[in-house]
């Protein structure tokens, strides 16, 4: 049976290939520029927050590369052109379909993953020093990545439950889940995931806060209330991103199996989350100061630069000032 592989959303592709392209670009430079001062780093690779971290930017990069440049060219183009025939067509597209579903899990559970991490270090440094060692760490990236490769890669089986297909009013190819118990399961999942990243994220900043309010009143409050800000600008701007991200990634993937939803609301979403590939390496390079030190000498280095060069050409225009009177 002959697939339909044509656009007939209510949207503009071209518009939305436009935005997918400057996420992509922006991505490509965020999890790249985090990913090359994290192997820079090679002290931190003794740490288990580093091997999620990695994980994490990985998995960005693999959904960056091997998602977003098919998707941009099949909605520039307003249909699926990624192979000649009928078969390569749809094996292009199973395939793209297969990264997106592959690397969102991946990414949720990495996050799942980083947030336990860090609520262990901070709240429970027992139980973080007796549990979690890299080889832990190593160990449990390495069960996400292979369980969700082969739990998602049953979409390529007929009658699996999970189906990959081109959906024509949206532009995109994705993974449908056919079966009552397939959408339970994969709802159920996403809010599980999201609970656990809520819940120990809340935890520890409650935990953190209750820590400065402790040690301000025995030093003082003038010393902590530069901390005080910035652990409420962090963990907000850490829930702000995921809750923007990921609650409409959640109504996407819902909406695909039960509801029928509009158009335009269906590709916001879906806008919204591939937004997370910018945003979350950004936010959790918040909690690795080895990675905000090399930021911060960078832009100090090259601010320094600048100056540099102004100065001598100040220098010689009051000398001829001078030089005039």
């Amino acid at each position: 049976m002959e697939r339909n592989y044509t656009f007939t959303g209510d949207f503009s592709p071209e518009a939305i290939a436009g935005v997918l392209s400057i996420e992509m670009i922006l991505a490509l430079i965020a999890n790249g520029v985090v990913l090359v001062i994290t192997i820079h780093q090679r002290k931190s690779w003794k740490q288990s927050s580093t091997i999620f971290f990695t994980s994490l930017v990985l998995g960005n990069l693999v959904m960056t590369t091997l998602y977003l440049p098919f998707t941009i060219t099949s909605l520039a183009a307003g249909e699926w052109i990624i192979g000649s025939t009928d078969e390569e067509k749809q094996g292009s597209c199973d395939f793209t379909a297969f990264v997106i579903i592959y690397c969102g899990y991946v990414m949720l559970m990495t996050l799942s993953l980083i947030s336990i991490d860090r609520f262990l270090f901070i709240v429970k440094p027992h139980l973080h020093k007796r549990f979690m060692s890299p080889r832990v760490a190593l160990v449990l990236v390495i069960i996400v990545w292979i369980v969700n490769a082969a739990f998602y890669s049953a979409g390529f089986i007929n009658g699996s439950g999970i189906e990959f297909q081109y959906i024509n009013n949206i532009g995109i190819c994705y993974a449908y889940a056919t079966s009552p118990i397939a959408v339970v399961f994969r709802l159920s999942l996403i809010v599980i995931l999201l609970s656990i990243i809520l819940i120990t994220s809340v935890w520890t900043f409650c935990f953190t806060r209750k820590f400065i309010n402790n040690q301000s009143m025995i030093v003082g409050e003038g010393v902590y209330a530069s901390k005080k800000k910035r652990l409420f600008g962090i963990f907000g701007s850490m829930l702000l991103v995921y809750g923007i991200c990921f609650i409409p990634g959640t109504f996407f993937s819902s909406s695909l199996a039960k509801v029928n939803a509009p158009d335009k609301l269906n590709i916001s979403a879906l806008v919204l989350f591939l937004l997370a590939l910018i945003l979350s390496p950004v936010v959790q390079s918040y909690f690795r100061p080895e990675i905000n030190s090399v930021i911060v000498n960078i832009i100090c280095r090259k601010i320094m630069k600048k100056r540099n060069r102004t100065t001598p050409s100040n220098a010689s225009k009051t000398n001829t000032n001078s030089f005039d009177l």
